[in-house]
């Protein structure tokens, strides 16, 4: 009878403490009757059942186990419990209160997200504006012909020359913006009744107008096919060639007409400035008012008969004295003047035969000084509208083919505005791709993600994690480090933060589900204690190192390279802490609904798939009876 209640009393004791029979299972003891590991696995495969490690080897998580929850005194006294690090301690706190953790972590990412976003200026696109700061060579000279120029009269009255040493050493505010205007687009067109008058009595060929940025008139720019030879042989002058910019210009006239996109006069829109226009006044030979009736008076066909070898060479040394006088010896107004220097009034007179202002934009940088004197490259200005939805219809034409580019075996041409407007529409399509990209990304991310954790919910979270490391960054970039200068270059970041964050995701998954496969029965706070800390141990070195490479590219002395590794180190850096902060709790409660059972499909589909659930609820009752029969 005794004997009957000594055992009851000791079933009794090893009922209501199954957690010392995990540390038990962690302690050191020899297989029975002297059966080797081969014999174990083998019995362990006739049974259907996981072979177990030998206790006299524990397995990593165990030890610990044992160490900071049932230590082992081999004296046979009482030892104490290893203390838990803070590290430790926060992880019990999280699995503790998993969802006040998640929580609070998701609002703070989304309202520090949109202050980023709204409040950062943040936008998907190129600012051009930035191209000055790129420490460059090219960009330090660059900016200092802009400082220059637009300090040029204070600098000429400078006496003691205070004017200079303050732009040495000053930063001049806004100096970027009031030299390439506002990079808005106009919504509504703004044109007054003067500078109609003036585009259609001809005074808008060569004005300053034409070529300014803000006016945004169309340009083609064309070159001939051997433009880039080292030893070219055709020109822009030849027959045939201004043959072909004259119908080009013809049709792409007829275009822009038909959409409403050209200022019309008596004759509809006026001519375009370019070399034919000045190889029909030249064939005129005379100062002739009305310059939009010249097509009809000499069309394209007429062109090409009346340009003889002798009327181009005339034309080209009427274009050498043009050049000459344009870059070396022009005034402000390129007209006859005079120029003052100091005391002295100087009175010039513009030698160049052509009847309307010359601009050097049409011919090559290496006319007329290469050594076969030819024009390989020029011009042609349209006088368009600037809207905003008409410089949209000009870019869409364009892509479409709608204005000719002469596209044959002599001659090729491309078009922009004096604004480069289409390169700035091209840029925000090229990002609105990319973006498609990114989503694509994104997808086979998350199908990785599902199939190696079997959980919709930890898929869902570990976006999360991805998706907020984006704004987050960008608040710390834009308000922590103060750079505003956002390059395109910058969206690269968002496919390395999405294959660093998803494994982030695998490293935090994988060890959790290791700890609890070693510990079926610790509760989830004693395994968030252990599994926790050692995975944001093992992802800190990973991401640390990725980081610090990103960070170190900073000292390239290149602004938009600088801007890409400051991003994406802070990208790498927020997506490590959203990782702590939104999955770890996330596999706390992943945890707690295993263990209660759950059959949700949106915490694991592993159960239905015919596979064997080591974290079900099951799993750990036999493992406590495994404990309880080996004790």
């Amino acid at each position: 009878m005794e004997e009957s209640e000594e055992s009851h009393n000791e079933e009794k004791k090893d009922d209501s403490n199954p957690l010392s029979e995990q540390a038990g299972d962690a302690a050191s003891y020899e297989p029975e009757n002297g059966a080797s590991s081969s014999e174990i696995k083998s019995e362990a495969r006739a049974t259907g059942e996981k072979p177990r490690p030998p206790r006299g080897v524990p397995s990593f998580y165990s030890a610990r186990f044992s160490e900071h929850f049932f230590p082992n005194n081999n004296d046979g006294g009482n030892a104490s419990p290893k203390k838990l690090s803070i590290f430790q301690r926060y992880a019990m706190s999280m699995a503790r209160r998993p969802w006040t953790h998640m929580g609070t972590s998701f609002v703070l990412a989304v309202i520090l997200s949109i202050c980023g976003l709204a409040f950062g200026e943040f936008k998907v696109a190129i600012d051009n504006a930035g191209w000055w700061s790129r420490g460059t060579l090219i960009s330090n000279r660059a900016s200092q012909e802009i400082l220059v120029s637009q300090n040029r009269e204070a600098l000429f009255l400078d006496q003691t020359g205070e004017v200079w040493d303050e732009l040495e050493t000053d930063i001049q505010p806004n100096w970027q913006t009031q030299t390439v205007g506002n990079r808005e687009k106009s919504s509504e067109e703004d044109v007054d009744d003067e500078a109609i008058s003036k585009i259609c009595s001809g005074k808008w060929y060569g004005s300053g107008d034409m070529i300014s940025s803000r006016q945004k008139n169309l340009v083609a720019a064309w070159k001939t096919d051997d433009a880039e030879s080292k030893v070219p042989e055709r020109s822009v002058l030849d027959p045939d060639a201004l043959y072909d910019i004259c119908i080009a210009e013809q049709n792409t006239l007829a275009a822009l007409s038909a959409d409403d996109l050209c200022y019309k006069c008596d004759e509809g829109c006026i001519s375009p400035y370019s070399l034919v226009l000045m190889a029909r006044l030249f064939l005129i030979d005379e100062d002739f008012a009305d310059v939009s009736t010249l097509p009809q008076l000499i069309s394209c066909d007429d062109l090409r008969s009346l340009w003889t070898p002798s009327v181009q060479e005339q034309f080209t040394s009427a274009l050498d004295i043009c050049v000459n006088w344009s870059v070396k010896l022009a005034t402000s107004d390129g007209f006859n003047g005079t120029i003052t220097i100091q005391d002295t009034t100087i009175s010039v007179s513009n030698p160049c035969p052509l009847p309307i202002k010359f601009r050097p934009t049409l011919v090559d940088d290496a006319y007329p000084t290469s050594a076969e004197n030819l024009v390989r490259y020029t011009t042609s200005y349209f006088a368009t509208k600037k809207g905003n939805n008409d410089l949209e219809a000009m870019y869409e034409n364009s892509e479409n083919n709608k204005y000719d580019r002469s596209d044959n075996d002599m001659l090729a041409g491309v078009y922009d505005t004096t604004d480069e407007d289409f390169y700035d529409f091209y840029s925000d399509a090229i990002v609105g791709r990319d973006m498609t990209l990114a989503i694509g990304s994104a997808g086979v991310t998350a199908l990785a993600m599902l199939v190696h954790t079997k959980s919709p919910f930890l898929t869902m979270m570990g976006l999360f994690q991805i998706i907020f490391s984006f704004p987050l960054a960008y608040f710390v970039y834009y308000f922590a480090g103060g750079v505003v200068f956002f390059p395109f270059l910058n969206f690269i970041g968002i496919f390395v933060v999405f294959a660093l964050g998803a494994d982030d995701v695998f490293v935090a998954v994988d060890k959790w589900k290791n700890a609890r496969n070693e510990l079926p029965s610790g509760t989830t706070e004693q395994v968030a204690a252990l599994a926790l800390p050692d995975a944001a141990y093992s992802m800190l070195l990973t991401s640390l190192t990725t980081a610090v490479a990103f960070f170190g590219t900073a000292i390239c002395p290149v602004g938009p390279i600088v801007c890409f590794a400051v991003f994406v180190g802070l990208l790498i850096t927020l997506d490590y802490l959203m990782n702590i902060l939104l999955v770890f709790p996330a596999l706390c409660l992943y945890d707690k609904w295993k263990i209660r059972g759950s059959r949700n499909m949106c915490v694991s589909f592993n159960w239905c798939c015919g596979k064997k659930d080591d974290t079900s609820k099951a799993s750990y009752e036999i493992a406590q009876r495994r404990s309880a029969e080996d004790a």
